[in-house]
């Protein structure tokens, strides 16, 4: 009986370590006009069925965060996969406005392709065909070597002084223009397909003080509050088609700008982002219900 239980757990655990496998390449957009808009797609495998998401402009005005699907057929080096839905968009549009890339590579080894780049198509919501181009995008780790390299060149190199070595780093260079700013006067949208939404908001750094205030749908949830390394769990309710979250810097801390940071819960998503704000200022976060 142990034999049999102990290979029972043999067996879950091959299924959950190795049964999913997940990847993540970053680079560029090559759009039609020549235009280049950064691109970030993390894939997940699951027995040849491909989910995930991509994030455009990231770090920009108007950052997008997009779920796919597709599969992956090893025998013949075939990956496919699709934009399907927008998670949330920084940019003034509706979720019907949307360009979604449809990719085909029949040249690509799941786990093995250090690149990922070859020609999409472009298509609205209704399947109409929009502006088409191409991804040019490398691994994770590919990208993080190149970045090792340049730091350890910079540390290498006689043309700065100590002091300036000491404040390059381009790694936490990247992860901060990579990070999910919301900033003044801009308006982040939310697409949900679930009425009941979560948000969390923390101090995710050194406490120095910062105090906000939140409205949700013109009604005041928080009032002068403090945030902390305790999360503060804010639970909403989707009432209308578009329901308008606001956030506004009480004061400012002892460190530079308010910052806190959000967590949205929606779905099956997680969405995590930092404000950036001086004393007044106002960032909203609109959420979408699509029933």
């Amino acid at each position: 009986m142990k034999r049999i239980i102990l290979f029972f757990l043999i067996s879950f655990c091959f299924k959950m370590c190795f049964g999913q496998q997940e990847y993540e390449y970053v680079g560029f957009i090559k759009l039609n006009d020549s235009s280049l808009i950064s691109l970030t797609v993390k894939l997940q495998e699951t027995n040849g069925i491909i989910n995930g998401y991509t994030l455009t402009d990231v770090g920009g005005e108007h950052e997008t965060k997009t779920s796919i699907i597709g599969d992956y057929n090893a025998e013949n080096k075939q990956l496919r996969f699709k934009e399907v839905e927008t998670i949330y968009t920084k940019s003034d549009v509706t979720e019907d406005d949307f360009c979604y890339v449809n990719f085909t590579s029949n040249s690509y080894k799941l786990g093995k392709s250090s690149k990922l780049n070859g020609d999409f198509k472009g298509l609205f919501p209704d399947k109409t065909e929009c502006i088409n181009g191409e991804i040019l995008l490398s691994t994770k780790e590919k990208q993080l070597k190149k970045i090792e390299k340049a730091n350890k060149f910079i540390k290498k190199t006689k043309r700065l002084t100590d002091s300036e070595k000491q404040n390059i780093d381009i790694a936490k260079t990247m992860d901060s223009i990579q990070m999910n700013i919301l900033r003044s006067k801009q308006i982040m949208s939310v697409f949900a397909k679930s009425k009941n939404i979560r948000i969390e908001i923390f101090d995710g750094g050194q406490l120095d003080g910062d105090r906000v205030t939140l409205k949700y749908n013109g009604n005041t949830v928080l009032r002068d509050f403090e945030t902390t390394n305790q999360r503060k769990s804010i639970p909403l309710t989707l009432v209308n088609k578009k329901n308008t979250f606001i956030l506004t810097a009480d004061n400012v801390g002892t460190m530079s700008t308010n910052t806190a940071v959000i967590e949205i819960f929606v779905d099956d998503s997680k969405i995590r982002a930092l404000t950036n704000l001086k004393a007044g200022e106002q960032t909203q976060i609109d959420f979408y219900f699509k029933n």
